[in-house]
């Protein structure tokens, strides 16, 4: 059974997670951010798909939340992508609750501020992210997503 077969046994709300190379000049990371983050929130709204995409030393690490079809569906396209590079997919299936239903993609890239939470995962000597399992790939999103609330609330205040 494939790794898509797995996830598009039912349209109960599923999340996947994988981890990809970056394949964009550093130059160019924020205007492609940019655009990532535009097009990805037109078309999730469009399907209700949720998620968060971290962004760090070279590295993607995002999250997908929704309707089997359109996870599925998101994730063949973000294969075909030139801009990511050795995808591995460290989870997928089911999901109880959304974790990232805050946003229909949001971006956020770790700076020297965040390096508490790579303390916190053993990340430190180096960051490889396709060498999370699925649980671990979860807690680090969910520490970016604390980050991130923290970020806007205190904007805001």
């Amino acid at each position: 059974m494939s790794d898509f077969d797995a996830i598009s046994s039912s349209r109960t709300l599923h999340r996947l997670i994988y981890a990809s190379r970056q394949r964009i000049a550093p130059g160019d990371l924020d205007n492609a951010l940019g655009e990532i983050i535009r097009a990805s929130i037109a078309r999730n709204r469009e399907v209700g798909l949720t998620g968060l995409l971290l962004v760090h030393d070279g590295w993607f690490v995002q999250a997908l939340e929704g309707a089997a079809e359109a996870v599925m569906t998101t994730y063949r396209r973000i294969l075909d992508d030139p801009r990511h590079d050795d995808l591995k997919l460290l989870s997928a299936g089911p999901a109880d609750a959304r974790e990232f239903g805050d946003w229909n993609m949001c971006a956020r890239r770790l700076s020297a501020a965040d390096d508490a939470i790579l303390d916190a995962l053993a990340q430190r000597e180096a960051f490889r992210p396709a060498t999370l399992s699925g649980a671990g790939a979860l807690r680090l999103l969910k520490a970016v997503r604390g980050i991130q609330h923290r970020t806007t609330l205190d904007a805001i205040v």
